[in-house]
């Protein structure tokens, strides 16, 4: 069975995938502790209820809670006007020797075999296919409606239910 679908990562794509990277690693989940941490202790401290003590500490916290999101916009939106790869249509073909993946001015076809996908995740928008720790294939659930269920039939056939992270979606 083969499975053939075209994708067109636009940079809020690129910023789903990075914010959802971000929060699900230690330095993401980090910063949301300590930017919460900062506020209740503004909060619950006596000396800083006067704005001109808190002012410092409001603005600790607002780096610790916006920093991670505003340089991973920029990032995303950079990556993509970066990279040619990333401009063009990405052409899938998913099938028995793995995940094969074209564009329009590209060559040669990269391919992911089956046994090295590192994990698939479904997110709201996204399904991510990693390929190790940090990269991925980013494929938008929206672009992608009419295969998903084949896409997610041809996961579980060919990897390992520990990689597959792909709960409620059939």
């Amino acid at each position: 069975m083969t499975i053939k679908f075209n994708v067109k990562l636009s940079s809020e794509d690129m910023y789903r995938f990075n914010m959802y990277h971000a929060y699900t690693s230690m330095q993401g989940i980090l910063s949301l502790v300590m930017g919460i941490f900062v506020i209740v202790v503004i909060a619950l401290s006596e000396n800083l209820h006067d704005i001109r003590h808190a002012l410092p500490y409001l603005l600790i916290a607002l780096i610790f809670l916006l920093y991670v999101p505003l340089t991973l916009r920029i990032r995303s939106k950079r990556q993509i006007h970066m990279s040619d790869a990333l401009k063009d249509v990405l052409h899938f073909e998913m099938r028995e020797d793995g995940i094969a993946v074209t564009t329009d001015h590209e060559t040669e076809e990269a391919v992911l075999p089956w046994d090295m996908i590192y994990k698939a995740v479904t997110t709201k928008h996204n399904l991510l296919i990693y390929s190790n720790r940090v990269n991925a294939y980013i494929i938008p659930k929206a672009q992608a409606t009419e295969e998903l269920p084949q896409i997610y039939a041809m996961l579980r056939q060919h990897c390992k239910d520990y990689r597959l992270h792909i709960k409620g979606d059939k």
